[in-house]
């Protein structure tokens, strides 16, 4: 997995959510030369929390798959987007949203996830 790569990856393997990444790139006026941590924090991140509360399963587990591969992934920048980016936001919304997205990640990614989780307060 390669840094550049990470949002043209998800997109083609979460065709799903094309009409959702597209509609949130033109609110914010956001494009892939932005880079990965702003597309990551403000496209990506509210994509998984509108898929976890409306219980879209197939979208979470495929998004929870990717963010896998993202934890076991060898370069450390993917992993500084997966936790930074992804998992702080994820976590700062609160125990009840952070539980819910626990049901859907792989180890690696949990343990990301209890690392960051140490440095908030619930």
């Amino acid at each position: 997995m390669e840094y550049n790569d990470l949002y043209r990856v998800f997109k083609q393997e979460i065709p799903e959510g094309l009409n959702f990444l597209q509609t949130m790139e033109k609110e914010n006026l956001i494009d892939e030369t932005d880079g990965m941590h702003i597309i990551f924090g403000m496209i990506i991140v509210p994509y998984i929390l509108y898929c976890i509360r409306h219980e879209n399963v197939l979208e979470v587990r495929k998004i929870f798959s990717f963010l896998e591969r993202m934890a076991v992934t060898e370069d450390v920048k993917v992993n500084e987007v997966l936790d930074f980016t992804v998992l702080e936001k994820l976590v700062d919304e609160g125990q009840d949203v952070i539980d819910k997205c626990k049901q859907y990640m792989g180890i690696n990614t949990l343990k990301h996830c209890e690392e960051i989780e140490k440095y908030f307060l619930f």
